[in-house]
């Protein structure tokens, strides 16, 4: 089962739109010509079968090409985002044991590293060392791996078959992706080419690539193109509520938004709907699973849900409290097939068929899952559970406040107290007695355990290359 050749063959003769990336349409027949050409280029190259292969590059109708056409000749893609630094590009390079690298990053005097016929930037780098397929349960070939976004700990490299991810794309209903429709496209495809991208080419979608910088294209662009859909986090959101530009009538067909990758606070979703009236719906994507939730209920009691589980999918909840609160544990279709470094296949990490989100949640009415925290960051206070998630919402609530992060600080007599960083909205404002403010706007809306006991201004929360805010740093 090869994951290029299903694509192909589901599409058949559609020549619609594939790609549409500045001034550039690219048809879906002129894709697959590109893409089988650009496979003898990387065969020639000396990619084979097996070769493990990093690609390094900004959104592109070739990222897209050269994806397709690694896929297609049973290479091993190891995505890096270009927000990467050095070291850990190298640190990945080194634990993946790469073969080959693709990039379009320039060398020191500016010009492209790669060029060739089907490359507008790009450059195949072979890197010195002994081609090792990987073998998978059940003769199975792997595609993807992908480094998790690492908020609490040391990421893995998560290992994807083309089974797994033809499982997964296919159970991906909820989204309604139909021929021919427009999507915008923000996200960084290092960390979304697995199911978006190859879904809505699977769908026969048309793929709008937002060009930089993403604060004024991404206005430009939806007000260009028929857009049906928008795939984004609540940082793009809050760009399209601040733009003077942008009105309810620059956006009469799109059918849904989608926010992702982060948790969607209610204020930036209160704010949309109040401009656009339009409700926005959130994806709960996870690596090793793939989207087996999707909120797209304008119900007020499910707006902090991450959504309603998916058909094939199914979820528990593992030692959960008098409350139903628990250890969020799922299974479906599309399941990753091993962790890389160090290796271990899935029936060892989920014997008994369950996958650990590291989540701490409850199921409630009409299956709709709701997430409180990790396990990693629950603060114990005094014996008492916090859960950064729901202080750090209450904190950016305040409308003197942008972000927040919230963490325990040890304590000889408590085992840990909440504290809190936080990002102002204009830090040039002179803000008498904040640090109080604060505390009354909390105390008005949490229990009084879970109000932060310290509060420090900071120019910004730290993050991880998919925009999470990093939890495995604490302020000592």
């Amino acid at each position: 089962m090869n994951l290029y050749r299903t694509i192909k063959r589901e599409v058949g003769y559609y020549d619609g739109v594939a790609v549409i990336e500045d001034d550039r349409v690219i048809n879906y027949q002129t894709l697959f010509a590109d893409v089988e050409k650009t496979a003898l280029i990387l065969l020639s190259s000396g990619i084979v079968p097996g070769a493990r292969v990093a690609i390094n590059g900004d959104n592109s109708y070739e990222y897209v090409l050269v994806c397709l056409a690694l896929l297609s000749i049973d290479a091993v893609i190891v995505p890096i985002s270009t927000s990467a630094g050095a070291a850990e590009m190298k640190n990945i390079i080194e634990r993946i044991a790469v073969n080959f690298l693709i990039s379009d990053r320039l060398d020191a005097g500016g010009r492209p590293l790669f060029e060739g016929d089907f490359f507008r930037r790009h450059r195949i780098i072979p890197i010195k060392r002994e081609i090792r397929p990987l073998a998978l349960a059940n003769g199975r070939r792997p595609a993807f791996i992908r480094f998790s976004s690492g908020t609490t700990g040391s990421s893995k490299g998560v290992v994807l078959s083309h089974h797994a991810v033809l499982e997964r794309t296919a159970a991906c209903a909820g989204l309604g992706i139909t021929r021919g429709e427009h999507i915008l496209w923000v996200l960084d495809m290092a960390f979304h080419f697995i199911v978006t991208i190859l879904l809505f080419i699977r769908k026969s979608a048309s793929i709008v690539i937002c060009g930089h910088p993403v604060e004024t294209r991404m206005i430009s662009t939806l007000r260009q193109f028929p857009i049906r859909l928008v795939y984004a986090t609540p940082y793009h959101y809050r760009l399209m509520i601040s733009s003077s530009e942008l009105n309810k009538e620059d956006m009469p067909g799109i059918r849904m938004l989608i926010s992702t990758a982060m948790k969607l606070p209610a204020a930036t979703a209160n704010a949309f709907n109040h401009k656009f009236g339009v409700s926005l719906a959130q994806a709960y994507g996870i690596i090793e699973i793939g989207l087996p939730c999707l909120n797209s209920s304008c119900a007020n009691e499910k707006t902090d849900s991450v959504g309603r589980i998916q058909p094939g999918y199914s979820a528990r909840i593992k030692n959960p409290d008098t409350d139903g609160v628990g250890e969020i544990l799922i299974q479906g279709p599309g399941m990753f097939d091993a962790y890389f470094s160090p290796f271990l296949p899935r029936q060892k990490v989920c014997p008994d068929g369950w996958f650990n989100t590291g989540d701490i949640g409850y199921i409630g009415t009409e299956r709709y899952l709701f997430i409180v925290g990790r396990s990693k960051n629950v603060i114990n206070f005094a014996g008492m559970k916090i859960f950064p998630d729901e202080v750090e919402a209450v904190l950016c609530s305040h409308p003197l406040i942008a972000e927040a992060r919230v963490y325990g600080r040890q304590n000889h007599l408590f085992g840990e107290i909440p504290a809190a960083e936080i990002v102002m909205k204009n830090p040039e404002q002179a803000v008498t007695d904040l640090s109080r403010q604060l505390r009354r706007h909390c105390f008005a809306r949490l229990s009084e355990y879970k109000v932060p006991k310290e509060f420090t201004l900071v120019g910004a929360i730290r993050k991880t290359l998919s925009g999470k805010i990093v939890r495995s740093e604490k302020t000592c």
